[in-house]
């Protein structure tokens, strides 16, 4: 029994001297100072931010084409024109016909290519001239203002043309071949018609156009 006695004596101070540990819990705001789990937050997002960005530096960039590209078709931008000739009379003849087809990529510049025929008969009293041509060509008109136009088209034709000989004995003589032109001018734009004073560059001993200037016409729709 002593020894009991002698334990709990022992062991009464101990546990008399013990102290009990608390804590105490305030309530503070979210966006408190104090708010320990402020900071967190704050750090998961940073973290949840950079993730992100590099997530979509890693992935693949897929490109529109239609947002790329620099020229997108407009079906109403296209311009049609034609070229027609009639000149009929006693010793001369000429019918032309060149359809054209332009496409207004600016408001300043329109471009585009056509082909054409022409029919040329010129008569003397002592010989015959027949001559056929078919061409193609690309144009261009630049408008610098509104009613001001520059033109330049150049072009490849094909001509092939009989000439007969009235007097008797004499063969009649047939040439062929390609001749190209390089016309260019300037002149008036009324809406979309051109009134241009014209020349013919490449001076072609076969040209179909006349020498020096002359006057051209032409409207498109």
């Amino acid at each position: 029994m002593r020894k009991i006695y002698f334990l709990l004596l022992l062991i009464l101070p101990l546990i008399a001297s013990a102290q009990v540990i608390t804590y105490d819990t305030i309530r503070v705001s979210p966006d408190d100072e104090r708010n320990i789990y402020r900071t967190q937050r704050s750090q998961q997002t940073v973290q949840t931010q950079q993730n992100s960005q590099v997530r979509q530096r890693q992935q693949p960039v897929l490109l529109d084409r239609e947002s790329t590209s620099g020229f997108a078709f407009d079906k109403s931008k296209l311009r049609y024109g034609a070229n027609i000739g009639l000149s009929l009379s006693r010793n001369y003849t000429v019918f032309g016909l060149g359809p054209q087809v332009g496409y207004q990529f600016f408001d300043n510049f329109m471009a585009g290519a056509g082909v054409k025929y022409y029919y040329t008969k010129l008569r003397s009293y002592d010989y015959e001239v027949k001559s056929n041509l078919f061409g193609v060509n690309t144009f261009g008109y630049y408008y610098p203002v509104r009613f001001l136009a520059f033109f330049a088209q150049p072009e490849l034709n094909y001509i092939w043309s009989t000439l007969k000989y009235g007097a008797a004995g004499i063969d009649d003589r047939k040439e062929s071949g390609f001749v190209p032109s390089l016309v260019v001018g300037g002149g008036l734009r009324l809406g979309r018609s051109h009134i241009t004073l014209n020349y013919d560059l490449a001076r072609h001993s076969r040209s179909p156009y006349p020498t020096g200037f002359f006057l051209g016409i032409s409207a498109f729709f």
